[in-house]
């Protein structure tokens, strides 16, 4: 008996040692704990105490556990706009959003996230509640791009606004009911982003809406992140939809400016040459790229995050002949120091798959050593300066 209760003493303290507590961090000291690798996380977990300096004041049930709210926002060690550390979707004590000014404590491993240090999914703790006034606001599409522009990137509204439009194009629903569209002033763009509606709601090209959340700059595109939208009125337009081939559709989307959508959408017919993201259970979609002649494959138009079943996906081989309907949209991204520009034709978000000739089996395609492409069992990876990158430019190594 003895030999036993010594024996249950040590693997308790054993067991003491391996559960450490968090590292308590003020936010320098978290950023400067940051990996120096894009997309590593630390080792040990750590409590970072900070003041919220921006955030969208949305928050969302946790797609694991809905009864858990969670909510994006930024952290420094004084009160203002600084924005040091991250919170990415993190775990809400109750279900009242944080607000700027707001003292709390977030836990949660470190990840390098395009150099920005960012805790994600971690737990907060509020430790001092600001007292925040926030007005909400009427505006038309032009005026929210007006007071939209006035921000700096990446910054947010202190004011919640309500902005009453049409949509210039289709909706795009993502596979948690979510609502991304365009809605125009003149040739300027106002783009509502991952908003929730009713449930079941349907909204189609010149549907009267009204928008509801803080406005943010996305890098000169003014948007509603994570805010609601309510239909005002149906407008009655019958959708088109555009029957094309994988080089139809590729044309009509590089000829659109830099980031824009099609108003239409396109059913686009081809063959999967590639897997440029694999079949995500949680999401339940896929990204392949798409082309006319599996003997001439080309890389330059992705069918992105479509809608996808394990089924589908099971027959999603090289040469498989699919139809993909959704909005189609000209992607760009420069090249910077470490990352390859990314130019591309592709869907939108959410499009539906439908699969005409199933192909069982993937087999493996490796390009020259002089290639810039390359695929490795089904999946493309581009090479740049001897490092390799997926199609979304992250450095895989």
């Amino acid at each position: 008996m003895k030999k036993i209760f010594s024996f249950a003493a040590m693997l308790f303290a054993a067991m003491t040692i391996n559960a450490q507590s968090p590292i308590a961090a003020t936010c320098a000291e978290a950023a400067a704990a940051m990996p120096a690798q894009s997309g590593s996380e630390t080792e040990d977990v750590y409590a970072v105490t900070g003041y919220v300096t921006n955030t969208n004041g949305a928050i969302s049930p946790s797609r694991t556990d809905p009864t858990i709210d969670q909510q994006t926002f930024y952290i420094d060690d004084v009160k203002g706009s600084q924005k040091t550390v991250q919170g990415y979707w993190c775990n809400l004590p109750g279900h009242e959003a944080l607000n700027v000014g707001d003292k709390i404590t977030v836990t949660g491993k470190i990840i390098n996230y395009n150099n920005t240090p960012e805790i994600k999914n971690g737990d907060v703790v509020i430790l001092e509640r600001a007292t925040v006034v926030i007005d909400t606001i009427d505006a038309s599409v032009c005026e929210a791009l007006e007071e939209g522009s006035s921000l700096n990137a990446g910054d947010y509204s202190a004011d919640v606004f309500r902005v009453y439009g049409r949509l210039k194009g289709q909706d795009q629903v993502n596979n948690n009911g979510q609502h991304t569209f365009e809605m125009a002033c003149g040739e300027n763009i106002f783009k509502p982003y991952n908003c929730s509606g009713a449930e079941g709601l349907e909204l189609g090209k010149g549907d009267s809406v009204v928008v509801i959340g803080k406005l943010y700059n996305y890098s000169g595109t003014i948007e509603i992140s994570n805010g609601k939208v309510e239909l005002i009125e149906k407008s009655g337009q019958e959708e088109i939809i555009i029957e094309a081939n994988v080089a139809e559709a590729t044309a009509a989307a590089m000829a659109l400016a830099n980031g824009a959508s099609s108003e239409d959408r396109y059913a686009i017919t081809g063959y999967v040459d590639s897997i440029a993201i694999v079949y995500s259970d949680q999401y339940n979609n896929i990204s392949f790229f798409m082309t006319d002649d599996m003997a001439q494959p080309t890389y330059t138009f992705e069918a992105y995050r479509v809608k996808c079943t394990a089924d589908q996906a099971a027959q999603l081989g090289l040469g498989a002949k699919v139809k993909v309907t959704a909005a189609i949209k000209h992607y760009y991204k420069a090249a910077t120091e470490t990352l390859p520009e990314i130019n591309l034709a592709e869907t939108a978000e959410g499009g539906e798959l439908d699969i005409i000739e199933p192909v069982q089996g993937i087999e493996n395609i490796v390009l020259t050593e002089k290639a810039q492409k390359v695929v490795v069992d089904g999946v493309v990876y581009i090479i740049r300066d001897n490092k390799l990158f997926n199609a979304l430019g992250t450095q895989v190594k």
